[in-house]
């Protein structure tokens, strides 16, 4: 029974070596928030950003230079403002699922789907750790 459990694990470790599968990397700092939880948080923002019900100005903490200019041009292109009158008589943003690459320590991927009333949207983001939290360093809303 022994050997038959070594040959699986001897083989499994040959496929991970030939495909290339890199073990997940968990983040040691104190105090940085869970890469899934903080990710899909920051997706949902986005897309209610997207969609008129957050202003854009809220995100400029959570993502660096480059990609909040190009949020805040997407949102201007938009003519997207938000209202206290108009927010809340819609559906709002729904988080479905969200799934998290870690390419190396302190960097997160993240592939999120949004629902928003009948339409669905993929969002993808990199987070980095800058001073000991998560900053959207790359935004992709499909």
């Amino acid at each position: 029974m022994t050997s038959a459990y070594q040959e699986i694990s001897e083989s499994i470790q040959q496929q991970r070596v030939r495909l290339g599968v890199v073990p997940a990397i968990a983040v040691t700092r104190p105090g940085l928030p869970e890469a899934r939880a903080w990710g899909g948080r920051l997706a949902q923002a986005v897309s209610e950003v997207l969609a008129g019900d957050r202003p854009v100005a809220q995100l400029v903490r959570f993502t660096d230079e480059d990609v909040f200019v190009e949020l805040n041009r997407r949102v201007r292109l938009l003519g997207l403002t938000t209202t206290a009158n108009g927010r809340g008589t819609h559906e709002r943003c729904a988080l479905r699922s969200v799934r998290v690459c870690r390419p190396s320590s302190g960097v997160a991927e993240i592939a999120a789907h949004v629902r928003h009333g009948g339409r669905s949207r993929a969002i993808a983001l990199r987070m980095e750790v800058r001073r000991n939290r998560w900053v959207c360093t790359a935004l992709e809303v499909g």
